[in-house]
């Protein structure tokens, strides 16, 4: 019987002992910074970017409504308005694309496919809404004072040389076209248009008994009529449109998805610190453990102790440091919410909350609370001589001015652009609120240089006010538009002047209720 030699098992060498623990140390290396990358994966900085990118964009969503509504009632010219924030609002869309991941998120690549495709409908619906707003609001405009003019017509030299019932017939037509356009252009509807036709057709069939002149003017008021029934039911229906296109309520959406992804991001990141808290310390016993077994690498064993206990107190530094950062960036954010960027001064939002405070105090103290609507005059050519860079600083000038001449206990807020808000509490007189506004027109001619060009501007001031009980009453809505109206007087006035509401109530000597 052969003896087969037994097999022999490779010995432990210390090269080979060396090589296993080489590969070992490697392998929680890497975990250990596989740990560490997951636990400062969510940065805060691209949340804070994002969510300041997605309410830029919800304001400029607001002001588009806005000036779609002023363009409706006629405040302002339709198409410049509609489309100057588009550019805007195309990039920030793109930036906050660029933040939503391609994958493991599809509530938020849809919350940002819905936005997207609501801001396309509502750009092309808006598009065709400038194009026929303003035939629209020139007939609206042209047609009262045109059957005025006729009806002059017809009361003078026309009227004589006509016979006299016809006169009192097409008299009769143009007073019932006047109305029922009116009403039309409130409700339309097809039963009123068919009324608004008949008439029409009734005052072409009187033209043969009028000179070319009257029948020109007739003609004149019989296309404006036209334009009337056929754009106010198209304009409702593009407004409707507009509405439908939900874009406020697709950008909240689009907010709260991205919420809910950063909360679950920073999340992920506190359980990989706590995964990584844990595995610093496995790796502190497993130390100790080889450094009983090895005490001939005490040494070495010590030395990584050290390392990973700097890496422990680096991180928890590096947490600290992140902690202040996120509360300054947090106080930051909620300074930016009520203030101007520009110039410092309180915005819109901050101006009504205090607004109404103030005149909740007036309301128990039965003090008076004035509002002066301050827009510049000249500022657009400032602008456009001289670009926005010398524009903002005669905005921020202003500013500076206008603020050093008020009151601690007074407000100066600024709306956007070159319009800015007055608010002054218990005042004590008509007078003293009318000093203050001419202090501000003074102050504000007072620029007359920026960044070495010279300058020329003016303001006109629109002055309301309001007292004690009835002035809460009225409310700040009411207060702002009073103020905004008596500016646009101002303005009507030939600039530079400050013109005070029909509506404004004041303190009166000797008499205990409020006075206009």
């Amino acid at each position: 019987m052969v003896a087969v030699p037994a097999q022999r098992v490779a010995p432990w060498t210390p090269r080979r002992r060396l090589q296993l623990a080489g590969v070992t140390v490697l392998v929680l290396a890497l975990l250990l910074a596989f740990l560490f990358v997951r636990s400062e994966a969510a940065d805060p900085e691209i949340r804070n970017d994002v969510m300041l990118g997605v309410r830029e964009l919800e304001k400029l969503d607001a002001e588009w409504d806005a000036n779609i509504l002023r363009a409706h009632i006629g405040r302002a010219p339709a198409t410049p308005q509609l489309t100057t924030g588009l550019p805007r609002m195309r990039a920030l869309l793109v930036r906050l694309g660029e933040a939503v991941p391609d994958k493991g998120n599809p509530a938020l690549r849809s919350a940002y496919a819905q936005l997207s495709d609501a801001m396309q409908r509502k750009e092309l619906i808006t598009v065709q809404f400038a194009r026929h707003n303003p035939p629209l609001r020139e007939a609206l405009t042209y047609l009262p004072p045109a059957v005025a003019d006729l009806k002059t017509e017809l009361g003078g030299i026309e009227g004589a040389l006509a016979p006299a019932r016809l006169v009192v017939r097409l008299d009769a037509s143009l007073n019932a076209l006047l109305t029922e356009i009116l009403r039309y252009n409130v409700i339309p509807s097809a039963p009123l248009a068919a009324r608004i036709d008949e008439i029409l057709g009734d005052v072409a069939a009187q033209q043969i008994a009028f000179s070319p002149a009257v029948v020109e003017k007739m003609d004149a008021i019989i296309k404006a009529s036209r334009v009337i029934l056929e754009k106010r039911p198209l304009e409702n229906r593009l407004e409707a449109q507009i509405a439908a296109t939900a874009t406020g309520a697709a950008l909240d959406r689009l907010g709260r998805e991205f919420d809910r992804s950063f909360d679950a991001a920073l999340a992920l990141r506190e359980r990989y610190r706590g995964y990584l808290f844990a595995y610093s310390a496995f790796l502190l016993l497993l130390l100790a453990y080889a450094g009983m077994r090895l005490r001939r690498s005490y040494r070495i064993i010590g030395e990584v102790n050290h390392r990973l206990q700097a890496a422990n107190e680096n991180l928890e530094h590096r947490v600290a440091e992140r902690t202040a950062e996120l509360e300054s960036q947090s106080k930051q954010l909620e300074r930016l919410a009520q203030h101007d960027s520009l110039t410092g001064l309180i915005n819109y939002r901050q101006l009504t909350r205090l607004l109404e405070r103030a005149l909740a105090r007036a309301d128990r103290r039965d003090t008076v609370v004035v509002i002066m609507f301050i827009d510049l005059d000249g500022f657009k050519a400032v602008n456009d001589t001289y670009g926005h860079a010398t524009g903002d600083l005669v905005l921020q000038m202003v500013a500076r001015r206008v603020q050093d001449k008020l009151r601690a206990e007074d407000a100066l807020a600024r709306l956007g652009g070159d319009e800015f808000v007055i608010m002054l509490e218990e005042v004590a007189s008509r007078e003293g609120a009318l000093r203050v506004a001419q202090i501000a027109l003074d102050e504000i001619k007072s620029v007359t240089e920026a960044d070495g060009n010279p300058i020329s501007i003016s303001a006109s001031i629109g002055i309301s006010s309001a007292r004690g009980h009835a002035g809460a009453a009225r409310g700040s809505a009411a207060l702002l538009a009073e103020a905004d109206k008596a500016m646009y007087e101002a303005k009507n006035s030939g600039k530079g002047v400050f013109v005070v509401s029909p509506d404004a109530q004041w303190v009166v000597p000797g008499d205990g209720g409020a006075t206009g």
